[in-house]
């Protein structure tokens, strides 16, 4: 069976439905949800209407928490604070009740999964270097942890009593001896100078997990963020992926 794991769609319904319409093509049979439904794009109502409709399990990002009131937005650009003020206004009361009733993390057979951390989920630090990782590999409660939040996808591998190693290409095949803290990548904002949206597809016959990049609307979502007052800023950098 084929599981898609999937985060940071940031109201960013074009790329969502793309990365949708593909898992259904790689005959993809279970979804979760990893964290940051809303926040910077213009469609927080549809986006979370598809996520909560498709995800078994969603999860709750930064983004998230600071659309509910329950973070500081002092800790955000001022970019990413209009867009939280947009995404407060618009959501609906049965979207904020759905997206309140998302987890912080969640554990199942061979996953840990999370926005943020496994160290401290609701401190909503970053993963972004070896030290990062190797600081939070003790904390990781099942041999793969998934992460979103940096919206830059990487596969870590760790062996017992070896330094953990960055991994090149899009692919691993799961060890068991082996702990893995990978990120998923962002479906509606990457980061990584790449503007088409990344999810992770894991077989479970093959234990092989693959990050898989989709081509979307980016004009479209543009111009939607346009109509809707967003800023200048974070319209262009979709069509430049960072």
């Amino acid at each position: 069976m084929k599981t898609a794991f999937f985060s940071d769609v940031h109201a960013n319904l074009e790329a969502l439905l793309a990365v949708m319409k593909d898992a259904e093509t790689e005959g993809v049979k279970k979804y979760y949800f990893l964290g940051d439904a809303v926040g910077y794009g213009p469609n927080p109502n549809e986006c979370l209407e598809i996520i909560c409709n498709n995800a078994s399990i969603c999860l709750m990002g930064n983004h998230d928490y600071a659309a509910l009131g329950l973070l500081d937005t002092s800790c955000f650009n001022d970019y990413a604070k209009q867009a939280i003020d947009f995404t407060e206004r618009v959501l609906t009361e049965d979207n904020k009740r759905r997206l309140a009733n998302f987890e912080l993390e969640y554990i199942y057979d061979d996953f840990h999964l999370v926005h943020s951390t496994p160290k401290i989920p609701n401190h909503w630090d970053y993963i972004l270097t070896m030290e990062d990782a190797e600081a939070n590999f003790p904390y990781t409660k099942k041999n793969i942890c998934l992460i979103g939040h940096s919206h830059f996808p990487v596969i870590i591998e760790k062996a017992n009593g070896s330094e953990a190693k960055l991994l090149g290409g899009n692919e691993v095949k799961i060890d068991k001896t082996k702990k893995y803290i990978i990120n998923i990548g962002s479906v509606g904002q990457p980061r990584d100078n790449n503007p088409d949206s990344c999810y992770l597809i894991y077989d479970t016959k093959s234990k092989t997990a693959r990050l898989k990049r989709v081509g979307y609307d980016i004009k479209l979502t543009q111009k939607k963020m346009e109509e809707a007052g967003l800023p200048k800023y974070l319209i262009e950098r979709l069509g430049k992926g960072r």
